[in-house]
């Protein structure tokens, strides 16, 4: 029964290896506006021109929401082990750390520790994932994801 459930798993992940990625044509509203921000939120803090907040507001439609977003990106951009890939707006497809980003705050939102942690066992620590859990509820709830 272990092998197969290994051997279950193990196809699982290939599947989702060579899965096509998520486009942002897909999403619900709600989420391709979290994408969206997510993306304006970053191009802004490369610039330095715009503030990331109210880049992410107009997407969001809320500045509570927006600060939200900052607050829970800064976490990912201390707790993540590698830079965090994150398309230009224009794109139509979801990078992985977008997919993964989106897949929290659903998660989260939704009351599933379990998926939300298994989404982040891998690369963070118990104490980074709780920072992170608890940062996405709170956005998941300002967005209704």
């Amino acid at each position: 029964m272990i092998a197969t459930k290994t051997r279950a798993t193990k196809c699982f992940m290939l599947d989702q290896m060579f899965a096509p990625p998520p486009r942002t044509a897909d999403l619900l509203p709600e989420e391709a506006a979290l994408v969206s921000a997510t993306r304006k939120w970053v191009m802004a803090q490369r610039v330095a021109r715009v503030c990331p907040i109210h880049a992410a507001a107009q997407q969001l439609g809320s500045l509570k929401a927006a600060r939200s977003l900052h607050v829970l990106l800064a976490h990912v951009g201390a707790s993540w082990p590698d830079a965090v890939a994150v398309a230009p707006p224009c794109c139509p497809v979801l990078t992985h750390d977008e997919a993964t980003l989106l897949g929290m705050v659903i998660a989260a939102n939704r009351h599933t520790r379990p998926v939300f942690d298994a989404l982040t066992c891998e690369m963070l620590g118990q104490a980074a994932r709780d920072r992170l859990h608890d940062a996405a509820v709170e956005l998941g709830r300002l967005i209704d994801l």
